[in-house]
């Protein structure tokens, strides 16, 4: 078993392995090791407590790592200070790394299961029904693996997530029987007993393990290398969309304040009447600083370019209710060349803390934090954007581009052949945050085999074709367009037909493994525990 300094160590390690290729994607490779560490740490814990904490661990370094931008965020966004944003920011890092905690509880309950793929089912089912503030996912991590990443428009990236952590742990299961063969008392350097693996650890089934992980993964790869060839062959025969995606560059300083509307805006008319040659002219999320009424016919012409071809622009609507109140919407809005407007949208999934607060009546009391208002209203309904050529986008506005249910809803269900993100993610600085968001957002465009077109504030714009290949997008921070001709494609995919099949299968795996987990560790009759000490002591009972 582990001592204190052991088990330390192996959680922090496997948690900076998980983390690192969300910093740098060059080392997307150590998230295949990464479930070494992890499992050896929930496995050789002395006791139940220990092994929770290993995950809790592991899990606060890959959200500490891995989000560490949002101390600034917080600060800038919320309007706080240093200390209230990292305070706000440690429970942040403790929410998110309750899954953790959850997959280390499994583990630790149901073993490796058959062919060790329990902690893979483990891990997929928890981060299919935790909801995190910030969703994020472990198949991320491979986004540069083209090949790999593919097998998305099955399973989405759900998958990929299920074959890193049964690698890993064919890797785990390898290494551990050979320690186990080759010194009987010690199954990693340090450790004073063979404390882990007592029933599955023979060579001969780490060998299974591995061969049938292996031949998963060499399936998947192949899978990829024929979707690869099948879509980009339908992208030159599909027909193309030219978009310009203007890139305003206004700061925080600058964004929504009156003394800085008539320029903004202006920022916004000049770079688009210079690409009004375009089919379509995209604006980011709430370029429109101007509210408008949400049920509004046309755009005042003072808002729009003197010449302009259709466009998507966000903006602010607004609705006055009963109460002579009103309700916000953070929208997206379709305009054609004549100003009238063709389609909007209203941002279904609002961001918690940002667009509005739960309980918001029990935090104004905070010292250190403003006044919380209504915030925004939720719209209802999925309303894809008509365009020229036969193009009907599926508007994204901010981070919706993370949820893959949204997505597919409006390719299945109102027939969308591109997808359009929205977003302002001047909020995060020049972090590392806004690559996360467009890394995240690839998923979607493989899901559904639709190309992507991102429009930002200030970075990253750029384009995401139906492999999941991002375009080398505008500078972060400066003014620009980016001109692109995209491929409009109308296959449905395996995952786009079925939707979530794979995290629900593996649910039931999760469920039943606890369940027989559970049914083996009820204490027997008393009867028949006696009669087993008697027979553990050579008596007959």
């Amino acid at each position: 078993m582990f001592g204190f300094g052991s088990l330390l160590g192996l959680s922090l390690l496997g948690g900076t392995l998980i983390a690192a290729p969300f910093l740098w994607p060059v080392l997307f490779p150590l998230t295949w090791l990464a479930p070494v560490p992890l499992l050896a740490a929930i496995e050789g814990a002395r006791d139940w407590r220990r092994a929770l904490w290993a995950g809790a661990l592991a899990g606060a370094v890959v959200i500490a790592l891995g989000f560490h931008w949002l101390v600034y965020t917080i600060h800038v966004f919320g309007g706080v200070n240093y200390a209230v944003a990292t305070a706000a920011f440690a429970l942040f890092v403790a929410y998110g790394a309750i899954p953790f905690i959850a997959f280390a509880a499994l583990v630790r309950a149901c073993g490796l299961g058959p062919l060790g793929f329990f902690p893979a089912a483990f891990w997929v089912a928890v981060e299919f029904w935790y909801p995190n503030l910030f969703p994020w996912y472990l198949a991320t991590s491979q986004n540069p693996f083209t090949l790999l990443v593919q097998s998305a428009d099955l399973t989405g990236h759900y998958g990929v997530t299920f074959l890193l952590l049964w690698c890993g742990t064919a890797l785990y299961r390898w290494l551990r029987s050979h320690r186990e063969a080759g010194s009987p008392r010690a199954v990693w350097s340090g450790s004073p007993t063979a404390a882990i693996g007592r029933r599955d650890g023979s060579p001969r089934r780490a060998g299974w393990s591995a061969a049938a992980a292996a031949a998963t993964l060499v399936a998947s790869l192949a899978y990829g290398q024929v979707r690869l060839v099948q879509v980009d062959g339908a992208s030159k025969k599909a027909g193309t969309l030219d978009v310009a995606v203007v890139q305003g560059n206004i700061s925080i300083e600058r964004k929504g304040k009156n003394a800085f509307l008539k320029t903004n805006q202006d920022t916004y008319k000049a770079l688009s009447l210079k690409n009004a040659d375009a089919d379509v002219v995209i604006w980011p999320e709430s370029a429109m600083e101007t509210w408008l009424r949400e049920n509004g016919r046309r755009i005042p012409r003072a808002l729009l370019p003197a010449r302009h071809p259709h466009m998507i622009v966000g903006a602010i609507s607004y609705r006055r209710r009963p109460d002579n109140r009103f309700s916000r919407y953070n929208s997206a809005v379709a305009v054609d060349p004549a100003g009238t407007v063709s389609g909007r949208y209203h941002k279904q999934v609002l961001l918690a803390f940002g667009e509005y607060v739960p309980l918001a009546w029990l935090i104004d009391w905070v010292p250190g934090v403003q006044a919380i208002g209504d915030g925004f209203t939720a719209g209802e309904i999925e309303t894809a954007l008509t365009l020229p050529k036969g193009a009907r986008a599926a508007p994204l506005i901010c981070y919706e581009d993370l949820m893959p249910a949204l997505s597919r809803r409006f390719v299945k269900n109102q027939r969308a052949n591109l997808l359009v993100n929205l977003t302002n993610d001047a909020w995060y600085g020049n972090t590392v945050a806004p690559w996360q968001h467009a890394w995240l957002a690839q998923w979607r465009s493989i899901e559904t085999r639709r190309s992507m077109v991102r429009a930002t504030n200030t970075g990253l714009t750029a384009v995401i074709d139906p492999a999941g290949r991002m375009s080398e997008p505008l500078p972060v921070f400066t003014e620009g367009v980016l001109r692109a001709t995209v491929p409009l494609l109308e296959m449905e995919t395996f995952y786009v037909r079925y939707g979530d099949w794979f995290p629900w299968l593996m649910t039931v795996v999760t469920a039943g493994a606890a369940a027989a987990a559970g049914i083996a560790r009820r204490p027997a009759p008393r009867g028949e525990t006696r009669a087993r000490r008697q027979r553990k002591a050579g008596r007959e009972p």
